[in-house]
């Protein structure tokens, strides 16, 4: 069956439906302008999403080294034997994963970070902590000789 094309009638002029002025004076999009309240209805601010569990890892790992590096930043708790215990046992528990990627899916798993706030990024739990360490061991080897710290070794 032959399609039929019909020429378009001289008096109709092609316009697009949707046209935005630009800067520079060429037309583009929609005239319909955005919303005026980019916040959700009633004004309440949603918090940011959480970081895909492989990128908070190595925030996390980041922040640890960084403490590592400067006693002074560290918290207090850190230099507890009882602290660098609950550390070691879920250390024991991540070793079996032999990938970041597994790692991460653990970490993803897992209900803790859900809810960081600034609190919790200074000063993280055992877990966080546990699994920070097991990110830089999976990426650059060994971590045993800068955790736990040295003022911890010596009291245990």
């Amino acid at each position: 069956m032959p399609i039929l094309t019909g020429q378009p009638e001289a008096s109709e002029v092609a316009t697009h439906p949707a046209t935005l002025q630009r800067q520079g004076g060429a037309s583009i999009g929609s005239h319909l302008s955005p919303p005026r309240d980019l916040l959700p209805s009633g004004g309440v601010v949603v918090p940011a999403p959480v970081p895909a569990p492989a990128r908070a890892l190595a925030l996390d790992a980041l922040r640890l080294l960084r403490r590592l590096r400067d006693p002074a930043r560290r918290p207090e708790r850190w230099s507890q034997p009882a602290f660098s215990r609950e550390i070691q046992l879920v250390r024991a528990h991540l070793a079996p994963l032999r990938t970041r990627k597994a790692l991460a899916a653990s970490y993803g798993r897992e209900a803790f970070h859900l809810s960081m706030d600034a609190a919790n990024r200074d000063d993280p739990g055992p877990v966080r902590l546990a699994y920070a360490l097991r990110w830089l061991e999976l990426g650059a080897g060994d971590i045993r000789t800068t955790w736990p710290p040295l003022e911890v070794r010596g009291s245990a």
